[in-house]
């Protein structure tokens, strides 16, 4: 008798276990709208948190929603990671003329590549860029990528600047569709109030994906990713409620600019800073007090310009990432800017 109860404790405590896991681990945390053919196209780095799988292709399709149908694009990668227009461009050049960092508003969340500043500005100046820019992005990651492909021996780097990558600086969560810490690398401060770029938490590009797609019939695999999801649950709970004070944001944003800024210049290069509105803003205060004599162009004014004239939106609908057609502008004025300024003084 004292055995069979023993046993019965023991399968309750099993089941209530399992359920736990179902309820904190899956049945609440939903999935975006998504599907991705290919495989995952973004894998972890523990270093940065994720990168670009190379030499990759996807395919994704963002779901309708009531005001527009779904949105669908391919994902090429070359073997460096960079987002290219096609399988026929999937082996990065030796070098390349111009480097493009940033996030998903330059690596074309929801647009083809081909559609991308980076790959329309190519095309217009006849010339290569690497676009290294990924979803996600902040200036950390932005500068992490650009001292590793440091080879590419760039004359120009592009870092295409929005609002959010000052307070992504310093969060080590980075941006999801899922209610668990997408680990990346952050700016965090030592025992003297120095900054430094902390590691990633944990692997949250393996974490997503998995939950998007699911696991698979392995019980063992199930129960495993079930607790890797509470554990990010845990994690974002924890960290969202211990980002630091906007002190701590211009910092970081200082320290890592100033390391980019010192960065190009090591590489011979020049650095090209444009900021691209989320809904029309004015660029931050914080950029101006501390990009010095770097030189900016800020699509605002233009952005605005086009709104007022008349003219057809520039961000998808229900999504907010800029459209095609914004690409098209902000490519229109880096080319005018790196002509009239001979950047690229071989540009035909």
């Amino acid at each position: 008798m004292q055995l069979k109860n023993a046993a019965l404790a023991a399968g309750s405590i099993f089941v209530s276990f399992v359920v736990g896991v179902w309820v904190a681990g899956y049945l609440t945390v939903p999935n975006p709208q998504m599907v991705v053919s290919g495989g995952d196209f973004m894998t972890f780095d523990p270093e940065i948190g994720f990168v670009a799988r190379p030499s990759h292709h996807a395919h994704r399709i963002d779901g309708p929603t009531p005001n527009r149908p779904p949105n669908s694009f391919d994902i090429y990668t070359d073997d460096r990671g960079a987002r290219v227009d096609g399988p026929e461009k999937q082996r990065s050049p030796a070098r390349s003329e111009i480097v493009t960092v940033g996030c998903s508003f330059t690596w074309g969340q929801a647009v083809e590549a081909r559609d991308t500043y980076a790959s329309v500005l190519a095309r217009t100046l006849g010339t290569s860029n690497e676009n290294l820019a990924l979803a996600g992005y902040a200036t950390t990651q932005s500068l992490q990528l650009l001292k590793r492909n440091r080879d590419l021996q760039p004359k120009l780097v592009i870092y295409g600047f929005i609002y959010a990558h000052l307070d992504r600086n310093i969060e080590a969560c980075g941006p999801t569709y899922h209610p668990f810490c997408m680990g990346v690398a952050h700016v965090a401060w030592d025992g003297q109030g120095k900054p430094y770029i902390a590691p990633p938490l944990s692997d949250g590009a393996r974490r997503a994906y998995e939950h998007l797609m699911g696991t698979g019939w392995s019980p063992a695999r199930w129960l495993e990713h079930g607790l890797d999801v509470i554990r990010g649950r845990i994690e974002y709970g924890w960290y969202r409620s211990r980002i630091p004070d906007l002190a701590h944001r211009e910092q970081a944003f200082a320290y890592l600019f100033g390391d980019m800024q010192r960065t190009v210049a090591e590489m011979g290069a020049e650095l090209l800073v444009v900021f691209i509105p989320t809904a029309y803003e004015p660029a931050p205060p914080e950029l101006a007090r501390y990009i010095g004599k770097t030189r900016l162009i800020d699509m605002t004014p233009i952005f605005e310009r086009h709104r007022k004239d008349g003219g057809a939106p520039l961000y998808i609908v229900d999504d907010g990432h800029p459209n095609p057609l914004a690409h098209k502008l902000i490519a229109a004025e880096i080319e005018r800017y790196v002509r009239e300024t001979k950047l690229l003084p071989a540009s035909p």
